[in-house]
């Protein structure tokens, strides 16, 4: 993946003559200017003391993070700017290039992924769908991109020209683009922001131009701006919206502004996300009425809060430079941004809104939207086009413990004249699926059985558990044995091992 800058933030720094530097994101550097390995994480020293018996233990690394991810699949030749699954049945993706990339299946590949041209060349900046039969989109023209039918063809999308304020040249960086954000928390009510202090919305999004309305709501300027106007306006950078009777939106200033009343004729009431100088709040997510989170690109933070509450912010310093922020529950936040070697990080935590959450580090891309249509599974996508499918290691270890080493084992007997047995395993994303026996006798381990097989993405499979030499002679002789069953699922970001203690029995 190509490295790519936030020019927004290298303006901040031309303009305010700041000394830190512009936060941008990256991809893996060119082998020619990779930095040297460095020592091995503690990650790595557990995974290869952990490893599944019979593996190459040194080169597993146990999947850090809350995730476990698969490798890019490749659906589109354009940037992708916005993704929303409503279910694990349907996504939808939008791109820099007025396209829609719709999937009912879309953790089945590059396949499963249908491609329209619903905007001309405007640049789509998100998306949001309340329901598998309504999706919202807004592009950087002011135009509201809507349809009631999510996979259909180009010809079921409707374009209407819901903002027509005009952006000028910010001193603080907001960007070209008017339109920044969307939030629809029913099908019947959307909430949009642009980059001049204003939101749109609707209660009927899908009904056209004159179903829209506009709301000057930030009052807010632009840190150290001396002139007025649009030329000071802080620029609005997302809003989220968990019901319709609560909305928060934050601004290229550090402002966190929340209403209860979205469509009142007044300015949304804000508060600073930092103290003291120049702060720039590069998204917002608010999964619950409980939960909302940002990240503010100036200090490196993640900044969490309960919206009803009321409560104080609670910052987080995280492990990367984050740009996007993306929560699907209060047990799971995403950011992404730049590490400290200068490539694009994906970070997550399961604890976000604790005083000490702990958030690990992915080498990922550059994700630039990410969508959690279960507790267990999320989809991101990134700036060349590629999408990345992701399942829970909780939930993974917890599979493969119930299918791969689990369920009724057939009796010694059996298991010796059939050689081994088969199993179905299911699996959520591409990766590698390990499995073994051993038993501990007085020569030492013995490997009883083995299976390994690929899976290119989520698919079910019939894997055979084979016995070998070994484990035939050792049955042969035994009405009874203890048995320690290792499995692993290995992906592109590392491996997830659970283990079980099974007895074998010639008589069940």
């Amino acid at each position: 993946m190509v490295r790519r800058c936030l020019t927004t933030v290298a303006l901040v720094a031309a303009a305010l003559a700041l000394s830190t530097p512009a936060i941008a994101t990256a991809g893996p550097a060119p082998a020619a200017s990779r930095p040297t390995a460095a020592p091995p994480t503690l990650a790595q020293e557990m995974a290869r003391t952990s490893a599944v018996p019979g593996a190459s233990a040194p080169e597993r690394v146990l999947a850090r993070g809350p995730l476990v991810w698969g490798a890019p699949i490749g659906i589109d030749s354009n940037p992708i700017d916005g993704l929303d699954c409503p279910s694990i049945s349907l996504c939808v993706a939008v791109d820099n290039d007025g396209r829609v990339l719709s999937s009912t299946d879309p953790s089945g590949g590059a396949r499963r992924w249908r491609s329209a041209d619903v905007d001309g060349r405007k640049s789509l900046i998100a998306i949001s769908c309340p329901s598998a039969s309504v999706c919202v989109a807004v592009d950087g023209d002011g135009n509201a991109v809507t349809t009631g039918d999510p996979p259909g063809p180009a010809s079921a999308w409707t374009v209407a020209l819901v903002d027509s304020s005009i952006t000028e040249p910010s001193s603080y960086g907001g960007g070209r683009d008017l339109l920044r954000g969307v939030s629809c928390p029913s099908v019947s009510f959307c909430v949009a922001a642009d980059s001049v202090g204003n939101i749109v919305y609707s209660d009927d999004p899908t009904g056209g131009l004159g179903a829209w309305a506009l709301i000057h709501v930030d009052d807010n300027s632009d840190y150290g701006c001396a002139g007025g106007g649009l030329t000071c306006q802080a620029p609005l950078m997302g809003v989220s919206c968990p019901t319709a009777a609560l909305c928060t939106a934050v601004d290229f200033t550090g402002s966190i502004l929340q209403t209860t009343a979205p469509t009142g004729p007044l300015a949304w009431p804000s508060r600073p996300a930092g103290v003291g100088g120049p702060q720039s709040l590069w998204s917002v997510s608010c999964p619950t009425t409980s939960l909302c989170a940002t990240v503010n690109g100036t200090s490196g933070d993640a900044v969490s809060w309960n919206p009803v509450a009321g409560s104080r912010l609670t910052t987080h310093r995280l492990p990367i430079d984050a740009f996007g922020i993306w929560c699907s529950s209060a047990s799971l936040c995403l950011a992404s941004g730049e590490g400290a070697n200068g490539t694009a990080e994906l970070v997550g935590s399961t604890d976000p809104a604790a005083k000490s959450s702990v958030w690990d580090v992915t080498d990922f891309g550059d994700i630039t939207a990410v969508s959690c249509p279960t507790k267990s599974v999320c989809l991101g996508a990134d700036d060349e086009g590629q999408l990345i499918v992701g399942v829970t290691v909780k939930s993974l270890a917890a599979m493969l413990r119930r299918v791969a080493i689990g369920g009724h084992i057939a009796r010694i007997g059996v298991l010796v004249r059939r050689r081994g047995y088969a199993l179905r395993f299911t699996s959520p994303l591409a990766g590698q699926l390990g499995v073994e026996w051993k038993a501990r006798r007085a020569a030492g381990a013995a490997v009883l059985a083995t299976a390994s097989a690929r899976f290119t993405g989520g698919q079910t499979r019939t894997v055979r558990l084979e016995l070998t030499a070994a484990g035939t002679r050792l049955l042969k002789a035994v009405s009874r044995v203890s048995v320690t069953a290792a499995a692993t699922y290995e992906t592109n970001t590392g491996a997830v091992v659970a283990r079980r203690k099974l007895t074998l029995r010639s008589r069940g």
